[in-house]
């Protein structure tokens, strides 16, 4: 299926530090197009508008928050979020830079029932249905749960024993019925003590926000306050917080406001300093953004 202005996106073999692929032909996994894994404590560019020919994609964030569009709606990802794509279905990042992110993504090639995952046809056409009808574009799930089984397939698919590519294919069976479980039971919702700091956060971006500051609206302890709040959103408070002052400031920067009065505006002790975090973030300085953005007509 033709998919105008869109790249039909196929993934290699790839194994660097941040990023290691699985794919043909080195992966003989029926119905697997390709299984990855990315860490980076940097952001990387923007993904341009592509599908993947009679594939789903399956993206599960471990920790940070992305963000995804398909059809003009955008999903902002956080820790324990599943986002996924249907067969040929376009989407992009919405012309974001994925942020710093720790994740596992893999392919299925939906086009054949006979050849996926070692299953029974009817098995596998019966899950095929399933997973086109998922009520949610993202599933919340369990990190603890979901990132260890998930490395555990990535493990036995990257073995070249027949056995443990089936051990790994019978595991992501069981990891796409937990995926269809999940998908129908009740939303997740912050706790109150951890509503509470995000709330304080966001009312108050202009301030420098010591975590010590947050525990104290929270009632934890700066530990636990840590512990609980990356384990409910994905990322650590800090890194939440200076996601979000970046997102201000880009709102800034295009008012019209200088970099140094917009780092002095959100608390950053230095416009030296906003920059690099600014960087971190969105793969580029204040000044490039800006010329990037005027280039775009914005």
């Amino acid at each position: 299926m033709m998919q105008t202005g869109a790249i039909a996106w196929v993934d290699t073999a790839e194994d660097s530090k941040s990023r290691k692929v699985l794919a043909p032909p080195g992966l003989q996994v029926p119905g697997v197009r390709m299984f990855g894994y990315h860490s980076t404590a940097h952001a990387i560019a923007a993904l341009e508008r592509h599908y993947h020919e009679d594939c789903f994609e399956f993206t599960f964030l471990i920790q940070g928050n992305v963000r995804f569009r398909v059809a003009e709606h955008v999903y902002r990802l956080s820790g324990g979020d599943l986002f996924f794509t249907l067969p040929d279905e376009v989407h992009d990042t919405a012309s974001a830079p994925m942020s710093l992110h720790q994740m596992y993504w893999f392919q299925l090639d939906a086009s054949d029932p006979a050849q996926f995952l070692y299953m029974a046809p009817d098995a596998a056409g019966a899950l095929i249905r399933r997973l086109r009808a998922l009520p949610a574009r993202v599933v919340k799930m369990d990190p603890d749960e979901a990132t260890p089984l998930l490395g555990a397939v990535f493990s036995y698919f990257s073995a070249e024993d027949p056995v443990c590519r089936t051990q790994g294919a019978q595991l992501l069976g069981f990891f796409l019925y937990r995926v269809l479980e999940c998908s129908e039971s009740v939303g997740f919702r912050l706790t109150p003590d951890i509503g509470r700091a995000t709330s304080y956060i966001m009312e108050h971006l202009y301030a420098e926000l010591p975590l010590e500051l947050l525990a104290q609206q929270a009632m934890l302890s700066v530990s636990r306050f840590k512990q609980k709040f990356k384990a409910q959103l994905g990322i650590s408070p800090r890194n939440f917080i200076n996601s979000q002052k970046v997102e201000l400031a880009r709102q800034l920067l295009l008012e019209g406001r200088s970099v140094t009065d917009v780092a002095m505006e959100l608390g950053f002790s230095s416009s030296n300093y906003f920059s690099s975090v600014f960087r971190r973030y969105t793969a580029m300085s204040p000044t490039q953004y800006l010329a990037a953005n005027s280039k775009d007509g914005t």
